[in-house]
């Protein structure tokens, strides 16, 4: 009988939830001790519970939580169809702390522009990124947040449009497996952030726009003069502008860099030149 029970209970909290840590009395338009879940236009049908006990059912719409215990830090647990949240730079967007677990989150979504745009708070994500890699559209998607890493198994291989994605963050490193194998627009994408490396699979090749992708990031030598040599290798586009921060090349990475803004190819490149 205690082996059924505990069957039960285990698998009741083995269904996937988009899980959202909140700090009720940071600034935000809702009260102290609430915390407004913001949407935007899409079909939603959700149920939350949180950490004190709240709970909400068949919700179609953005919802005001009220907390029992007053002002403090929760657990918010959404289950059901909930394409995204819509922060945009508003609301109770400094309330964000983490997101712990994605769940079923964004399932079937691929734009999920401005979602999490100016939680300047948050600083966490859940591992689970199955659905956050088959985005495509993520344009101001973390920009303006806490992050300062982001979880291993992100790719975005999908991902077309990374504009102003992660701009203003706090990034100082990108996950090993890591590839933007589709991105075209990632202008701004970088912007602000503190990178010194990039993973190998960076290489790039449908870059279409990189205008200050890097800016505020010095890209190690050798890695950087590599990725000169993958964009005039491997990518076709010509009149691409392109920003490596401050990043410094070397004399392989010269003689890539020489031939994409050469005549034919004709890209405009900024960077931080050739090392000394």
């Amino acid at each position: 009988m205690i082996f059924k029970k505990f069957l039960m209970f285990a698998s009741r909290n083995a269904t996937p939830r988009f899980t959202m840590e909140v700090k009720t009395d940071n600034t935000g338009t809702s009260n102290d001790d609430q915390f407004t879940i913001p949407v935007t236009a899409g079909t939603y049908l959700y149920d939350y519970t949180t950490s004190d006990g709240q709970s909400g059912t068949g919700i179609t719409g953005a919802t005001t939580i009220t907390f029992a215990s007053g002002a403090g830090t929760y657990n918010i647990y959404i289950t059901g169809t909930f394409p995204k949240v819509y922060f945009n730079n508003a609301g109770d967007n400094l309330k964000l702390l983490r997101v712990l677990e994605w769940g079923s989150y964004g399932e079937g979504i691929t734009d999920h522009t401005n979602t999490f745009f100016g939680c300047s708070n948050l600083t966490t994500l859940g591992n689970d990124v199955t659905n956050i890699n088959n985005v495509t559209i993520g344009s101001n998607m973390f920009r303006n947040t806490g992050l300062t890493s982001l979880p291993s198994g992100l790719t975005l291989a999908s991902l077309t449009n990374g504009n102003l994605m992660f701009r203003d963050s706090s990034l100082t490193s990108l996950p090993s497996g890591m590839t933007l194998a589709s991105l075209t627009n990632g202008n701004l994408m970088f912007f602000g952030n503190s990178l010194t490396d990039l993973p190998s699979g960076i290489t790039l090749s449908g870059l279409t726009l990189g205008g200050s992708m890097f800016v505020g990031s010095t890209i190690g030598t050798t890695r950087y003069s590599q990725l000169l040599v993958d964009l005039e290798s491997g990518n076709p586009n010509n009149s691409v502008t392109f920003h490596g921060g401050s990043s410094l090349y070397n004399a392989a990475g010269k003689v890539a860099r020489d031939i994409l803004t050469g005549v034919g190819r004709t890209w405009t490149i900024t960077d931080g030149g050739l090392e000394p």
